[in-house]
């Protein structure tokens, strides 16, 4: 542009002389250089960081398809750089095992819902075993108490039965004792003797009455008779079991029992699941580097993309702007673009956001102190993003990669911007012959 300028004040000045205007003298001669010496200090300083400019790069979101789950691949879809809208499958994997899977929490969830609506019963079940537990409880402490009456009634009986047996041996001995002087009958001493028998076998029976009701007086655990203990044991029992019918019963997740609710949740996973066996376009956009084939197996795994699918919907224009001048640039500011795909076209844009780093500014993670910039090197400019609000180009239709050029026209210097302009359409222009 200095050039430019200078050009077109070095022919006035030779329009002036040829007409006898001007006499060319040595002040006319060296007139140039005072000019272009001017405009450096009027025009282009300023313009620097009034209208700054930078090369422009257009970047597409490339995203790498990982599918949720694993699996054989079944069918793809996708067909390479055709466009695709978001939702469109990409590719199917094979469905039968998590469909499988469904089919069992389905199951589940019909016998837990089952099981759910039986609790109420399973609490009064509970709760009637309580009361025949308490009723038994009772019944056993009562027959512990009868036991002392059950010995004593026992060793009563067996004092009678040992007096009837030694009445019984008397009346046998006498008779035997007869019967050899034949001063009684053989009938006689038959009778007496079934009589002895007779009292042997009831003083026998007395005495295992005696001896069982013994038994179960001393039978304890503790100082708890064993039928109390066990009655007391098979009623906590059953208090146990009746607590667990009612916090099984009372077990709820908002008002849903929670067996039912995490096996819900289980399905709606499962589900879930069968969904993802459908890989879908995450925007619009199109799929590139397509090698995935039926039969292939695929796995989730965050560091293997099987699809490149570069997004459309969202395109980024940046233009990288000097250090020196992004502290005049804001968002919302007026910009134009040129690019090489349309030359003799100026686009008009508006800054959308800056972007505060450079790479030279990323702290990478490691065990190693960051290196400081050497005096001489060159800093790395910023990247300032437009947004194009020109009705003759679309942005998403602009392809990745695009590159061109852009100036950005801040609040300062103002006088500077219709030189910018100037020399951005030159630029645009040129880009006929410089392509």
């Amino acid at each position: 542009m200095i050039a430019f300028l200078t050009l077109c004040y070095v022919a006035v000045v030779a329009l002036l002389v040829y007409l006898k205007v001007i006499s060319l003298n040595l002040w006319w001669k060296l007139s140039p250089l005072l000019f272009s010496l001017m405009l450096m200090v009027v025009l282009v300083f300023p313009m620097q960081w009034g209208a700054p400019s930078g090369m422009v790069n257009v970047y597409h979101p490339v995203i790498e398809i990982v599918p949720n789950v694993s699996g054989e691949v079944k069918e793809v879809l996708a067909r390479p750089l055709e466009p695709i809208k978001q939702g469109d499958v990409l590719f199917t994997i094979d469905p039968s095992s998590f469909q499988l899977e469904v089919n069992r929490f389905e199951a589940a969830l019909k016998e837990a819902e089952q099981a759910a609506k039986m609790l109420p019963a399973d609490l009064e079940t509970a709760q009637a075993a309580i009361a025949q537990s308490e009723a038994a409880l009772v019944e056993a402490k009562q027959q512990a108490e009868a036991l002392k009456l059950a010995l004593d009634a026992a060793e009563a009986r067996m004092s009678k039965s040992q007096s009837q047996m030694r009445l019984a041996e008397g009346k046998y001995n006498r008779q035997s004792e007869l019967r050899k002087t034949e001063a009684t009958s053989e009938q006689e001493l038959e009778t007496e003797r079934r009589n002895l028998e007779a009292a042997k076998a009831s003083l026998e029976e007395a005495v295992a009455m005696r001896d069982q009701a013994k038994l179960n007086l001393e039978s304890r655990v503790g100082d708890v008779n064993t039928s109390v203990a066990q009655a007391e044991a098979a009623l906590r029992s059953a208090q146990a079991a009746e607590a667990k019918a009612r916090l099984a019963l009372q077990s709820t997740v908002d008002g849903e029992n929670t067996t039912v609710a995490q096996i819900r949740a289980q399905l709606a996973s499962a589900k879930l699941n069968l969904n993802w066996t459908s890989v879908r376009a995450p925007a619009d956009g199109y799929a590139i580097g397509l090698s995935l084939r039926p039969g292939q197996r695929v796995a989730q795994f965050p560091m293997r993309g099987w699809i490149s699918f570069v997004e459309t919907s969202l395109t980024r224009i940046a233009v990288a702007v000097p250090q020196y001048a992004i502290r005049h640039i804001e968002p919302g500011q007026q910009a134009e673009v040129i690019f090489k795909l349309y030359p003799g076209q100026t686009f008009s844009a508006t800054v959308e956001a800056i972007a505060y780093i450079t790479p030279a500014g990323q702290l990478q993670p490691s065990g190693n102190v960051p290196t400081a910039l050497q005096p001489g090197q060159l800093s790395m400019p910023y990247g300032v993003i437009l947004a194009l609000d020109d009705e003759r180009i679309e942005a998403s239709k602009l392809p990745g990669g695009a590159v061109g050029k852009a100036a950005i026209y801040t609040d300062h210097a103002k006088a500077t911007h219709l030189i910018r302009r100037v020399e951005l359409r030159m630029q645009g222009w040129l880009n006929y012959i410089i392509p």
